[in-house]
């Protein structure tokens, strides 16, 4: 698999409520048929979930696992400096993720195919979604640290710092966010971009939550 970075990534900021509103239906999914390849999943969808996947997979196995969620919780609690409720809290979302409900079939897949196509599976997935809904908003409040119920930019670089990514890029994905130009990003709008992110398989989508995409 290849890791380079993108030669360009063409941001740009989204139209007012573009995150918020998103036109994504299960009807997206369904215009493919349950005997989905690989080859036949929109490329930038697949690019943006494998760029995750070197974020995530600990162990370079290809497959992000229980244990490599497990050391990113120890990653981002470490990082946040999380004591107390605030760090058991952190370590239960992961536990739960990956031994209750649908979204354990993510973490105990046995390829990087078979996680790829699981994940497209569940994209639309009330349950799963609301996982991701509530990971998300347990991340942004724990980098709220200056402005209650606000991420500043500083904030935002623990987060960056977290999964390694190219900082030179973080700027771009922050002003993504940011769809009010108020030089902080809501709860409501680093939810919604990263929900955007997994959901969405816009072939020019420009939000990139994770840091550039890798080449595939």
């Amino acid at each position: 698999m290849l890791q380079s970075l993108t030669s360009s990534l063409d941001y740009c900021k989204p139209k007012h409520g573009q995150l918020k509103n998103r036109e994504v239906t299960m009807a997206d999914s369904a215009s493919i048929s349950s005997n989905v390849q690989i080859r036949q999943l929109p490329l930038t969808w697949i690019r943006k979930m494998l760029t995750t996947n070197v974020c995530f997979d600990h162990d370079k196995d290809g497959v992000v696992g229980r244990e490599d969620h497990m050391h990113n919780a120890d990653e981002f609690v470490r990082a946040g400096n999380l004591t107390g409720e605030a760090r058991d809290g952190i370590y239960k979302l992961y536990q739960d993720y990956c031994d209750l409900g649908a979204s354990q079939d993510l973490p105990n897949s046995s390829s990087m195919s078979l996680q790829l196509m699981t994940t497209w599976k569940y994209k639309d997935n009330p349950e799963i979604i609301e996982k991701w809904k509530n990971s998300s908003k347990t991340f942004f409040q724990v980098l709220c640290k200056d402005v209650p119920g606000f991420m500043t930019f500083d904030n935002y670089m623990i987060f960056w710092n977290v999964w390694g990514l190219d900082k030179r890029f973080a700027r771009m994905q922050f002003d993504y966010m940011d769809t009010n130009n108020d030089g902080l990003i809501s709860r409501e709008e680093f939810v919604n971009a990263y929900l955007d992110y997994v959901s969405n398989p816009d072939e020019n989508t420009p939000n990139r939550f994770f840091g550039p995409l890798i080449n595939y």
